[in-house]
């Protein structure tokens, strides 16, 4: 069998894995620029955050639910598939991972401390409270504690959490080296061929996928197709005249920062709830040599939904994020030296949710529209994408995020209007706004619920509601 696979980032890889583990004789072709420019994974925290990214709307529809599940899935299987990469690498890991023991390694722990500070607004104490409520439901082990028995949290006196809580089986893990090793894994298969490029058209002949056309005029035929390439998921099922029915792609731009902190090293994730527009702040240990005492720290993360993709990093985000690590996190920060600005573009649908399964043909798939779930899910996804092309079980039912599905509205129209406005006044409070009065707060909440309405109005969202992510693409005409 053989397969071509259209992108190269952690999804197009992860794809390509559970085919070599499923079928090792298969013939796998993977298509993607090697520079990956704005790809999803360069920002990445890969927190491994299930319970820590849930939010006051969090688990009240199916569609939610079953997301969660498969975030849920993904942190508990993550170990597993750490050992498995390691196993297929053999003599092709990276020298990061030469004394990698797992569970014991350098670039993989568990343990994530999520904070509940005064910095933003209420809407951080109402995500705070909803993760509480899910740990307890869902009897996820975690325990209440003080903040200042964090390890290396020094906030300023004014930016100090009152609560505080452990998640014992979240945690973290190196993204970059995560790639790495599927890449040697790649690049050491006979059956694997990389090719440095992008696809300009596919090509259905008579209701089947026949071939490939790159942009250099190259035509690649196979049996199966896969398109994962992100936020060019859309453009290029356009240009291939495919797109019939399937939701569009939009780009989830974040920012992330790499330091160096100068002798305060982090073992843990520590970060707030999320908060209207992104996730928060967050700070993740970076493992980046195999042996000492590793000073390297993830800062994020800036996240705003645009129709076109960035590449290059905004000044305010850059300094917006500098700042509330050290305000909030960690004063010494204030000494650190920065290594490096990334910026990448998530794939992100109208509803927010992936799509996953066939489309067009019965030999296209697509897998995209992850959001900042990407990296965190592929383990999953890309298992449950295998599982569906080979006509496996699935562990779940997730029809629900078929490509070709309608938008999933699984808000009402009051209740993406009160989410929206708390969302906006997160952002505003969480960019050092301080109102003069309480009359102030009132004046401007019941602005924003004008706009918001008359945006629903304009979409003609009457009884279904606009989820906060998406709200400025309809206001401007976008969706």
């Amino acid at each position: 069998m053989k397969y071509i696979i259209i992108g190269n980032g952690i999804i197009g890889l992860s794809v390509a894995f559970r085919l070599l583990q499923n079928e090792p004789g298969s013939k796998i072709s993977i298509i993607g620029p090697s520079n990956r420019k704005g790809g999803a994974t360069a920002p990445a925290g890969a927190m491994l955050n299930s319970f820590a990214e849930i939010t006051a709307s969090s688990l009240q529809s199916e569609a939610s639910l079953t997301h969660f599940q498969l975030s849920h899935m993904a942190t508990q299987v993550w170990p597993d598939f750490e050992e498995e990469l390691i196993s297929m690498a053999g003599d092709h890991l990276p020298e990061e991972c030469s004394t990698c023991q797992v569970h014991t390694g350098g670039c993989f722990s568990k343990g994530t401390f999520v904070i509940n500070n005064a910095t933003s607004d209420e809407l951080d104490d109402k995500n705070f409270n909803a993760i509480l409520s899910a740990l307890n439901e869902f009897n996820e082990q975690h325990s209440l504690v003080d903040p200042v028995d964090i390890p290396n949290y020094q906030p300023a006196a004014a930016a100090r959490a009152l609560r505080a809580v452990y998640i014992h089986n979240e945690g973290w893990l190196n993204p970059k080296i995560v790639l790495k090793k599927l890449d040697r894994i790649m690049a050491a298969s006979h059956n694997v061929q990389c090719i440095d490029s992008s696809v300009k058209t596919i090509v259905d002949t008579e209701g089947k996928i026949s071939k490939v056309i790159l942009t250099n005029g190259e035509e690649l035929e196979a049996d199966t197709f896969i398109i994962a390439n992100g936020i060019d998921a859309t453009s290029l099922l356009k240009r291939s005249g495919l797109d019939d029915g399937v939701q569009s792609i939009y780009c989830g731009v974040g920012l992330s920062m790499e330091i160096k902190t100068q002798g305060y090293p982090h073992k843990n994730v520590v970060r707030t709830p999320n908060r209207g527009g992104a996730c928060g702040v967050y700070t993740v240990p970076y493992f980046k040599e195999p042996e000492g005492n590793d000073c390297h720290i993830l800062v994020g993360a800036s996240n705003f939904v645009s129709s076109i993709p960035e590449y290059g990093a905004r000044i305010s985000s850059v300094s917006h994020l500098l700042h509330s690590a050290t305000y909030e996190i960690n004063q010494n920060f204030y000494n650190a030296e920065l290594v490096s600005v990334n910026v990448g573009n998530r794939p992100i649908s109208i509803d927010q949710y992936p799509l996953i399964g066939q489309v067009a043909c019965d030999n296209l798939f697509m897998i995209s529209g992850t959001n900042r779930d990407g990296f965190h899910l592929s383990p999953v996804l890309s298992d449950f994408l295998v599982r569906i092309i080979l006509a496996k079980d699935l562990p779940f039912d997730i029809d629900i995020f078929s490509p070709t599905r309608s938008v999933i509205h699984d808000l009402t129209r009051e209740e993406a209007v009160s989410a929206n406005v708390d969302s906006l006044m997160s952002e505003q409070y969480q960019h050092g706004f301080v109102a003069s009065n309480i009359r102030q707060v009132e004046q401007i909440r019941n602005d924003w619920e004008r706009q918001v309405n008359d945006v629903h109005d304009k979409a003609g969202a009457h009884d279904w509601g606009i989820p906060p992510l998406m709200f400025k693409l309809y206001r401007d005409g976008l969706i």
